[in-house]
């Protein structure tokens, strides 16, 4: 389901919507930028639990691919709940939606593991395999493409 549906506004008032769900101004760029046609290489989020860490993307879309994750590797989805929590054992950084208030966010504060909240096309964005790197103390994410791994990472939501 889209995060938003008709006209992308200016901007997001709603505290809610800003905090848990992510949709601040970040957001809004991305989706402009991404609805240009222009590759998104770098996504501009809320920093969530400090620290760098680079790795393989695994995008999951629900808690019952959790298996999938592999050590090391970083996780990207739309959101966490409890149950998806022993995968912050072994996971090096966290990108997804959600706010500075978000199951995800307050789980990589307590496990140590960098975390970018509030990158709500971070599954569209971030392809499965892509190698990626998550700066939790600036809130990007960088996308190194096996294809483009020459080409400079255009900036979006800065």
């Amino acid at each position: 389901m889209p995060k938003v549906l008709g006209t992308v506004p200016e901007a997001v008032t709603d505290p809610i919507l800003i905090e848990i769900f992510g949709l601040n101004q970040h957001f809004l760029r991305a989706v402009q930028a991404a609805g240009s046609d222009g590759e998104v290489t770098t996504l501009t989020g809320v920093p969530a639990a400090k620290g760098v860490a680079r790795g393989i993307a695994r995008v999951l879309s629900n808690a019952d691919e959790l298996h999938r994750v592999q050590p090391g590797e970083v996780l990207v989805c739309e959101s966490t709940s409890p149950n998806w929590t022993p995968a912050f054992a072994k996971i090096a950084a966290c990108v997804c939606g959600g706010g500075t208030l978000s199951h995800a966010a307050i789980v990589g504060r307590e496990y140590g593991v960098p975390t970018v909240t509030a990158v709500g096309l971070a599954t569209v964005a971030i392809s499965d395999g892509d190698e990626i790197e998550v700066d939790g103390t600036n809130g990007t994410v960088t996308v190194f493409r096996k294809a483009d791994a020459q080409a400079k990472p255009a900036e979006v939501g800065s």
